[in-house]
């Protein structure tokens, strides 16, 4: 297999890793532990995922797709969640809830690439990788 997308994805996933890191521990104002647990729960699987990649490990791949599920199963959480409160705020508040609304449906178009079409790639990719390896 070549080395070049699994590199990539080890870049992608420390650029995940941080970009998380900035958005939960630098971004939110406040501390809350349903939100600090999953996102410190992720930021660690894409460090472990990019260090096994980047070193060609012999686990890699395995933490690769874990990751892409956990990662994938948190921001369809997320976007749900954010959707949900969207809704409420535009259907209780009206023009006034519209720009809460519209920071929630931001940072959902900001989590979409990260938590949802990566985890995606990533485990479609090493699934088939992984099939293709076997006898």
């Amino acid at each position: 297999m070549s080395t070049r997308i699994p590199r990539l994805f080890a870049a992608l996933d420390l650029t995940s890793a941080g970009l998380l890191g900035l958005g939960v521990f630098v971004g939110l104002p406040d501390r809350w532990l349903y939100v600090d647990l999953p996102a410190g729960l992720l930021i660690a699987l894409f460090a472990l995922t990019a260090v096994g990649l980047f070193a060609s490990t012999a686990w890699a791949e395995k933490v690769a797709r874990a990751t892409a599920i956990v990662a994938l199963a948190f921001g369809l959480l997320l976007i749900a969640l954010l959707a949900l409160g969207a809704s409420y705020l535009y259907g209780i508040y009206g023009p006034v809830g519209q720009g809460g609304a519209l920071i929630y449906v931001l940072i959902i178009a900001l989590a979409i690439p990260y938590l949802v079409a990566l985890p995606v790639a990533q485990f479609l990719w090493f699934s088939r990788a992984g099939t293709a390896a076997r006898p």
